[in-house]
């Protein structure tokens, strides 16, 4: 029998040619996944045959490494890259004290209550790897002709005005704060004090990241001007500067984290931007973050005394440690991460209670005095009750709080969810090729507290990404005021005389408009 064939149509080649082109990339994401799925069984397996912690260490390792070896565009492994750097602050916030310690054991082993937390974070590092892998997308290059002005380089665009009037609100919050404060007050408080006057001010306290979105904002504009060989606004400059520099301000008062969490914006914006940041610098740069945060980590000991005091508590600070890689901040997270996970303190009456919280939280104190407390305040009361009530706290990271809520699931789950939707996510929509230079500033601001926030706990993760919600849309009022205020000064502005238009060629059979 003959088989019927039926006529090709003249695009079925092309057509059958694209069709594997298009599902290429998701093929790809699926693939890569489920590699590292498949890789994270191999923490149990090397424990089981290594013992004391080895095996949990090693297949930690391996995870946070594997999104930068399956990441979309090819291995590699640059510390701004999102497949590098948001496992890179995981491994800071729960991992670095303890393969510190292993390191330096005689026997190469953790002890019994440590061997506990890194089964914990070894569950964390399974979900960060999985959301890391499966968002990985290839950067674009950026389009110049939205970022920048090039008919009129030098002009200053709506969004420039709406941005850099964002920062001057948050100034203006932050002001407002000092004042309530009081001025000579707030030069000497110390640092727990200036936490308890920040409680139920919240408001106001988030006029910093106002502050921060503008300034990185500025600098993703000079950057862009630059990187397309166009003069940059003077204006843009100048409020960038100013931005900056009013994050000296934390200092003053010990507080190094907003200053580091400045800096590590502007990278990550140049970098989402397409311009490639030597890693030489980057080494230096993060040297000097850790030296910076020693000095300060002393100088917080005589907040309030002076600033002689506080040089010389730093000097004695510094010279009282034995070894430069040890860092005492990474040491009391993974502390703490110990005692829940071994002790298993009654901070909860049910489990996911500290996820519905953190939502309940965020409603203003002064329109709810009685809202819950969150899991580090409570903590802090079931570890040391005088010491929170003077102000201080314990750092309680995300691994131990999905760990308190629903076991090593949860440690799994809250962790995948840190890493996919307020990271990555936000990184990548960064790096798309027709993003906005202000959605960009968005979301690098919001992807850059990943070590912050993997220490902390869905509460205070949350109120940041309020406060960038309420900055973006501020910046879109406040664009939409400055486009509209300028139609009408343009409006306002008295017409030039015209050339008058040449007289209408007339048709001889055709009569003058008067006579008809």
């Amino acid at each position: 029998m003959v088989p019927i064939r039926f006529p090709r149509a003249s695009g079925a080649r092309r057509i059958r040619v694209a069709a594997p082109t298009r599902t290429r990339a998701p093929l790809g994401r699926l693939a890569a996944t489920i590699l590292v799925a498949t890789l994270a069984t191999t923490g149990p397996i090397l424990e089981g045959a290594l013992g004391d912690g080895r095996g949990w260490t090693i297949g930690l390792l391996a995870l946070l490494l594997a999104p930068s070896l399956a990441r979309a565009g090819g291995p590699r492994f640059h510390p701004l890259d999102p497949e590098t750097y948001v496992p890179a602050t995981y491994f800071l916030s729960v991992a670095y004290s303890p393969i510190l310690d292993l390191l330096t054991s005689r026997g190469f082993y953790l002890p019994s209550r440590a061997v506990a937390a890194m089964e914990a974070a070894y569950a964390g590092a399974v979900g960060c790897a999985l959301a890391c892998t499966a968002l990985s997308r290839v950067q674009e290059s950026p389009n110049t002709e939205r970022l920048v002005p090039m008919r009129r380089p030098r002009a200053m665009l709506d969004e420039d005005w709406g941005t850099i009037a964002v920062g001057v609100l948050g100034l203006g919050l932050i002001a407002v704060w000092i004042a309530s404060i009081g001025v000579e007050r707030f030069f000497t408080i110390s640092y727990a004090d200036n936490h308890l006057l920040e409680d139920g001010k919240g408001v106001l306290t988030a006029g910093w990241h106002l502050v921060r979105l503008a300034m990185v904002y500025c600098c993703l504009r000079i950057a862009s001007a630059r990187k397309a060989g166009v003069p940059v606004p003077t204006m843009v400059t100048l409020a960038g500067l100013s931005f900056f520099a009013s994050f000296l301000l934390n200092t003053v008062i010990g507080r190094r984290g907003p200053l580091v969490w400045a800096l590590l914006c502007i990278a990550l914006s140049l970098h989402v931007l397409g311009i490639q940041i030597r890693r030489l610098w980057l080494i230096l740069g993060m040297v000097g973050v850790v030296f910076y945060g020693l000095f300060m980590e002393g100088a917080r000991i005589s907040t309030g005394s002076g600033i002689a005091a506080q040089l010389e508590s730093a000097t004695a600070y510094l010279d009282s440690i034995n070894s430069p890689f040890e860092i005492r901040e990474l040491q009391i997270v993974y502390s703490n991460l110990v005692t829940i996970v071994n002790d298993r303190p009654p901070l909860i009456t049910y489990a996911g209670e500290s996820w519905v919280n953190a939502f309940l939280i965020l409603i203003p104190k002064p329109l709810w005095d009685g809202r819950p407390l969150s899991l580090a305040q409570r903590y802090a009361i079931w570890m040391d009750p005088e010491f929170a009530r003077r102000g201080g706290g314990f750092a309680m990271n995300a691994t131990a709080e999905g760990f308190l809520n629903s076991g090593l699931v949860g440690t799994a789950v809250e962790i995948a969810v840190f890493s996919g939707l307020f990271f990555m996510l936000p990184l990548t929509l960064s790096a798309s090729r027709n993003t906005t230079l202000f959605i960009r500033a968005s979301a690098v601001c919001l992807a850059s507290f990943a070590y912050n926030q993997f220490r902390g706990e869905l509460t205070s993760l949350l109120k940041i990404a309020l406060s960038i919600g309420l900055a973006m849309l501020a910046g879109v009022v406040l664009t939409t005021c400055a486009r509209y205020s300028r139609r009408a000064l343009a409006a306002m502005r008295p017409w030039s005389h015209r050339p008058a238009r040449s007289p209408r060629v007339l048709r001889l059979s055709q009569p003058p408009a008067q006579n008809r």
